[in-house]
């Protein structure tokens, strides 16, 4: 059993390394967070837990790689671990034909492997590997995803295939978010079911908050199941970021791990650039140096440039998008290559780049698709004819 389940993470790496491998112009960042929960789990049994939590992602225009660790240590002594590698391919944006634009504006391809593992004391661990093959659809203010996967799992005892479809769409209104899923799929077992989940996300000010609600139907061990969770995000001192929620969770059926019910508090400490990075973007600096100065919230799209922290001119980018997915920066001082900036709230992002003083040239590339000026620049005419924003850095 060992020799197999290290195949088949051996075969996992190397599709994922294949399917996605860090290049230049992408930025990684690497997240760790600490946090206690309670859970009761539908078996009856309650612990309190302990997590921490350890995260690196990778993100470019034409796809993402992300792998993360959790450590859980409960309070009857025992522990359990996960770890979970995704890495994505992504087509170029095709645009639609004119009688789709009202609705959608871009379609592109996206492929998706999916491997994880967890671990218990006292018990066999489980493994999962998923393919899915998806597209996407876009437009400012709208997304649908339509899909098929194929999963191939082992829940401690058997290997097991299961079926998956999505169907997913998403709506913006200013920094609220609005989201539906379904997932239909079929059990190796031959039970046909289906989870349908809807979500909304919300910007209070820095503040965020987000609420689920799903219903499993068709599960031919229990009926109907139901669960719902409310989340509330706050950014504290120099990137701390808090995390309040409470909810519940449908049992697993790929790796055959429990439901339950749950109260956590989390924290995020400051994020890490990795080496890879280091030609455009560094560590975050101590907070007593300069920070950008504050944005207008009241524009729907708004940049800062910080004052310069060392003699190469590195600085600070911060740039207001509610309601965006993904924010990609595009200036002189990139070679005009997009380079992802990172989210650090709700509608706040921030990267940090050498910008020497004099005037520079930039553009944002939102979700991939759409290109637009801050509107706290001056917008002027390119050589290509196509508008830029204008900034003076000092």
């Amino acid at each position: 059993m060992r020799g197999g389940a290290i195949g088949l993470a051996a075969q996992l790496l190397c599709a994922l390394s294949v399917l996605t491998v860090p290049t230049a112009g992408a930025q990684a960042v690497r997240t760790r967070d600490v946090g206690f929960a309670t859970v009761r789990y539908d078996n009856g049994l309650g612990l309190g837990a302990l997590s921490l939590y350890e995260a690196i992602g990778m993100s470019r225009a034409t796809g993402d790689l992300n792998a993360n660790w959790l450590l859980s240590l409960f309070s009857d002594g025992r522990w359990s671990t996960q770890a979970n590698i995704v890495g994505s391919r992504q087509t170029t944006p095709v645009p639609l034909a004119e009688a789709f634009q009202r609705y959608f504006t871009t379609m592109r391809g996206e492929v998706v492997l999916d491997g994880g593992t967890s671990a218990q004391q006292g018990l066999m661990p489980t493994f999962q590997l998923l393919a899915t093959s998806r597209l996407r659809f876009a437009s400012e203010r709208r997304g649908l995803n339509i899909g098929a996967s194929l999963a191939r799992t082992f829940d401690g005892m058997y290997w097991r295939t299961t079926v998956l479809a999505e169907g997913s769409g998403a709506v913006r209104r200013g920094s609220s978010e609005f989201r539906l899923v379904f997932t239909p799929m079929q059990l190796a077992g031959g039970d046909v079911m289906a989870d349908w989940e809807g979500g909304t996300a919300l910007a209070l000010g820095r503040v965020a908050a987000e609420a689920t609600a799903g219903v499993r139907l068709g599960e031919a061990q229990r009926g109907t199941v139901g669960w719902g969770s409310a989340t509330l995000v706050v950014p504290w001192h120099d990137d701390l970021i808090a995390t309040f929620s409470l909810g519940s969770y449908p049992a697993d059926l790929l790796q055959g791990l429990p439901g339950g019910r749950y109260v956590a508090v989390n924290f995020r400490v400051p994020r890490d650039r990795l080496p890879w990075t280091r030609r455009r973007t560094v560590a975050p600096p101590a907070p007593t140096r300069p920070r950008p100065p504050a944005l207008s919230f009241t524009d729907r799209l708004a940049i800062a440039i910080g004052e310069p922290y060392d003699s190469a001119s590195l600085r600070e980018v911060r740039v207001w998008a509610p309601g965006i997915q993904r924010v990609e920066l595009i200036a002189d001082f990139t070679q005009w290559i997009p380079v992802p900036l990172i989210k650090v709230t709700a509608g706040e992002w921030h990267g940090y780049y050498h910008i020497p003083p004099g005037a520079h040239r930039l553009n944002l590339l939102l979700n991939g698709v759409e290109l637009d000026v801050p509107a706290n620049l001056v917008r002027v005419i390119d050589d290509f004819n196509g508008a830029v924003g204008l900034v003076i850095v000092r």
